[in-house]
């Protein structure tokens, strides 16, 4: 049980880090500015600046890498992101086929006589699982920057806060369903996600996505927003097929058994439908939007709420 992240973190991460608080110490750069820079303690710059880089079999790949992620530091764009994907695109080339890979295989003698792809696999693509998990997460960070940025879009949330589900076709359950843990909250006016999206969070709107998967099967994603009157009447004119029920229902399974006693719903190629779920005592009235993605999904709902305005 010796996976490659074992020698990433001993033998390149930590090279990494040196080499570009060495560098970044060069240019003039405090410990405390190094610190805030690389996102880590002002005691770890101390304990890498009293080290010295050392040469290892990684050593061209470390000093391109290091130069990369220096120059970003030097432009002032010190976005996190853009570090992180730096530093891991370079380990995963490296466990393509290269030095990493190489160096794991002499740790672990093992693999080199069975001919290990396991990484070739799983980074290239290969495991369809995590490639349509990757595509779902996606799918659901780019609905949320369509969210967060429209003006309108608080005009539709409701008091219990709206949330935003997605899945691809062959989940099953809701451990396969990405949602915003803590869901879509208000701040300053705006709609804001404060955590990333996550695989088996919001059970209540992923079982309610789920179902509706198989009810209609075009649909993929789910976004819960007010159920107010002119909310739905607004989603009828911009195509969304609303159901309604007769009595408010608070849990999915209850919302999910209700709908099946509906006479007449959308047919099940329906690309837009939607479940309107009546208010009642204590019970505020929601509106689940259903689409084929949530990318394509959180585009219309921002149109209905720039209809509202």
């Amino acid at each position: 049980m010796r996976p490659p992240c074992e020698i990433v973190q001993r033998d390149f991460l930590r090279v990494v880090r040196t080499s570009v608080a060495h560098a970044l110490s060069e240019d003039g750069l405090s410990q405390i500015e190094i610190a805030s820079n690389m996102n880590i303690t002002q005691a770890a710059v101390s304990k890498y600046l009293s080290q010295p880089v050392i040469k290892t079999r990684l050593a061209s790949e470390i000093e391109i890498l290091t130069n990369t992620l220096t120059e970003i530091i030097r432009s002032g764009d010190t976005n996190t992101s853009k570090l992180v994907r730096e530093i891991c695109s370079t380990c995963m080339r490296s466990r393509l086929g290269s030095t990493l890979c190489e160096i794991h295989q002499e740790k672990v003698p093992s693999l080199k006589e069975v001919n290990c792809q396991v990484c070739a696999q799983l980074l290239g693509g290969s495991d369809d699982d995590l490639s349509e998990r990757a595509v779902v997460i996606s799918d659901m960070v780019d609905a949320l920057r369509i969210i967060e940025t429209s003006e309108s879009f608080v005009e539709i949330v409701p008091q219990v806060r709206a949330n935003l589900v997605a899945c691809n076709k062959t989940a099953n359950s809701t451990e396969d369903v990405a949602g915003v843990p803590g869901r879509i909250t208000i701040i300053d006016g705006r709609a804001r996600a404060l955590v990333s999206p996550q695989f088996g969070t919001s059970h209540h709107t992923a079982e309610l996505l789920l179902d509706a998967k198989d009810t209609w099967t075009k649909i993929r994603s789910c976004l819960c927003v007010s159920g107010r009157e002119t909310v739905v009447k607004f989603a009828k004119k911009i195509g969304f097929k609303v159901v309604s029920l007769h009595d408010p229902e608070s849990t999915a399974k209850k919302i999910i058994k209700a709908l099946k006693s509906v006479e007449k719903i959308p047919g099940m190629r329906t690309t837009y439908p939607a479940i309107h779920i009546p208010g009642g005592i204590s019970v505020e009235p929601i509106l689940y939007l259903f689409g084929p993605n949530a990318r394509e999904l959180s585009v219309r709902c921002v149109n209905l709420s720039e209809s509202l305005k």
